[in-house]
């Protein structure tokens, strides 16, 4: 049976969903005893017993009946160059972490014989270089295609998540509110048309001065009477069909104003399990704005994509795309090969995804030897560094043993909104 999970990665906890076929959507998966929860603990315990580790909700039935090693706040120590020893091997917290992540897996596929893994999503609530090279170790070892395996930033697995649901419910904008224990956070996905093409803002706000987490351990009465008075402002600033309510801070035991408010003509869900849910749909189905003519656009998103100019049998230049844009910047990568005619000169192109205009940039190549029309192999490859800075990179592939590779490198720095 192919199954395609959605992993939601945070600093304290992990949530999965999972898809089956015969379902109609995802299925999260239960606290150990808990069904109220999907929040998975990111701990861990190494049994000297048995010589293996237990992960999330199994480490409590074995902790305190067996001798051996408790690990904890795993994610929040990835930069610590500290080690755990654990019966004579060091272990760093990046490698933890892995272990963390496949034993997860492992121990989900292991309830079925039938289970076979297609896909996998992880969603992150930010983005952390060494948290990245972890995952891009995790689909190795389940030995998952480039092709089946994302990793997708918290506002895009709530698009994801949104797009997937009965479209009466995103007739208008859609907002949402996260209250976890760094605050209150709100988000909307705004929708308008340019053509043809649907065009879809997420914005954020951080609502954390006016809503901070301690407001929860001290007067809920006056929390939902703020939170309403929030609410009641946000809901005037345009029309919104669908509000949802996620993060551990979010309970029926307060919201009483406040659910007055938001349900005043709009459907309101509440939730802890929105982000993962995002990941296994995009996990199945693949991002929802693919191969529809519609762009997502949000703070962490790349608002263009990059490509070359290559001419046609007809003698017509036009856009081969290297690197798609509308995603996050980490996920802003690509490779093409190219023939070079009687030429040191590529026509890059960066062709904005909203507007469809086009800036050029030529790039000439120096220090090539000549050679012969079509016997120039070059290699370019884009990659970002962060969210404004990336590079362009072109390497001298050669021409097999008759024109052997110079092995040259150049490479062309660019930043985002300023490409000379």
């Amino acid at each position: 049976m192919d199954i395609y999970l959605g992993l939601d990665l945070c600093r304290k906890n992990i949530q999965m969903s999972y898809y089956e076929e015969g379902r109609e959507e995802p299925t999260s998966i239960y606290q150990l005893n808990n069904t109220e929860t999907y929040q998975l603990p990111n701990v861990m315990f190494y049994s000297e017993k048995e010589k293996k580790w237990y992960v999330g909700n199994n480490v409590s039935t074995v902790r305190f009946q067996q001798e051996g090693k408790i690990v904890e706040d795993i994610v929040g120590n990835i930069d610590s160059d500290a080690h755990v020893t654990v019966e004579g091997a060091a272990y760093t917290y990046e490698a933890l972490l892995l272990i963390l992540l496949k034993t997860h897996v492992e121990e989900f596929l292991s309830r079925s014989p039938e289970y076979e893994l297609k896909g996998l999503t992880v969603t992150l609530e930010e983005y952390h270089p060494k948290v990245y090279e972890v995952l891009g170790k995790l689909r190795k070892e389940l030995g998952l295609s480039r092709n089946a395996f994302y990793i997708m930033s918290h506002e895009n697995a709530f698009f994801q998540y949104v797009m997937n649901q009965d479209e009466r419910l995103r007739t208008n904008s859609v907002a949402m509110f996260e209250y976890g224990t760094e605050g209150m956070q709100y988000y909307r996905i705004d929708k308008k048309h340019q053509g043809n093409t649907r065009i879809y803002y997420l914005g954020q706000q951080n609502l954390s001065e006016e809503l901070p987490y301690a407001m929860l351990l001290e007067d809920v009465k006056v929390l939902d009477e703020n939170f309403a008075q929030i609410a009641r402002k946000k809901m005037r600033e345009t029309y919104i069909s669908t509000v949802y309510l996620t993060g551990v801070g979010f309970t029926d035991k307060w919201i009483e104003e406040s659910q007055k408010v938001l349900c005043d003509g709009r459907r309101v869900f509440m939730g802890q399990n929105l982000y993962t849910k995002g990941a296994c749909y995009h996990a199945k189905y693949g991002a929802y704005e693919a191969d529809r003519d519609c762009v997502l656009c949000t703070q962490g998103s790349i608002p263009f994509d990059i490509g070359v100019s290559v001419g046609d049998t007809e003698g017509r230049n036009r856009f081969y795309s290297i690197a798609i844009g509308g995603r996050e910047w980490y996920n802003m990568k690509g490779q093409v090969t190219l023939f070079l005619d009687d030429t040191n000169r590529i026509e890059m192109l960066y062709r904005d995804k909203v507007s469809k205009e086009m800036q050029r940039e030529i790039i000439e190549i120096h220090g090539l030897p000549k050679r012969p029309p079509k016997t120039t192999k070059i290699s370019l490859e884009v990659e970002l560094t962060d969210e404004r800075v990336g590079a362009i990179v072109i390497r001298d592939v050669g021409f097999g043993r008759i024109y052997p590779t110079t092995n040259k490198i150049y490479r062309k720095d660019f930043s985002i909104g300023h490409i000379e």
